[in-house]
């Protein structure tokens, strides 16, 4: 939602998904930058009313080391999470300003949610079983991740991960694979600013051709 965006907006998105279609569900990571331009006492995001929290935190910039920056991450224990208007709500404790996130601050979410079943289009839903798609249209997107609709953009940056006979396809650049914990990490960036409607996302196993 747009206008959640007062003295602040995401500059740049790292979203990584794990589903597992046998349970239903998947495990979202979100990390979320953010440039100011006015004092801010707290961070709203759109967000399902169904995912379940795993951890919730605030990150500013600590200090420099060797040239690079160090933050300083925190929990948000006093989150607010109003499942009517699926809002998320972090209080900042001390207000933060252009000044004192000149080098950065962001925050970072994890969850799980649930892939809704066959004959549903909403959010992270199964086509088949074994196959599923996000919908990220007509205010879809935060039942996928917390996000900003209403054609917020940024930079962004993305991880699906999968077992090694699985495909994802996507709208945005291959950036590489990784092999995690017997899996494989599957990385894809966008290099200018894309809005949350416009990324596709569609998972699906590899089928060889005789």
């Amino acid at each position: 939602m747009s206008e959640l965006l007062t003295t602040y907006r995401p500059i740049k998105i790292l979203l990584q998904l794990d589903p597992n279609l046998g349970n239903n569900s998947y495990n979202g990571r979100v990390k979320i930058d953010y440039e100011f331009t006015g004092e801010t006492s707290e961070i709203k995001i759109q967000t399902s009313r169904d995912f379940q929290w795993t951890s919730v935190r605030l990150a500013t910039f600590y200090d420099f080391n060797e040239g690079c920056p160090v933050y300083a991450s925190v929990d948000c224990e006093n989150y607010v999470h109003d499942a009517e208007s699926e809002i998320l709500t972090l209080p900042l404790g001390n207000p933060l300003t252009p000044e004192t996130t000149e080098n950065g601050f962001y925050i970072e979410l994890e969850w799980t949610g649930p892939i809704n079943p066959q004959g549903e289009t909403t959010g992270l839903y199964a086509i088949d079983e074994s196959t599923i798609e996000a919908n990220m249209k007509d205010g879809n997107a935060h039942k996928v991740f917390p996000c900003y609709e209403g054609g917020v953009s940024a930079k962004f940056w993305l991880t699906v991960i999968t077992d090694e006979r699985t495909r994802v396809e996507t709208n945005m650049d291959d950036a590489g694979h990784e092999e995690f914990e017997g899996r494989v990490k599957n990385n894809f960036l966008k290099e200018e600013e894309l809005t949350i409607e416009d990324v596709y996302i569609y998972v699906t196993p590899i089928i060889d051709m005789e």
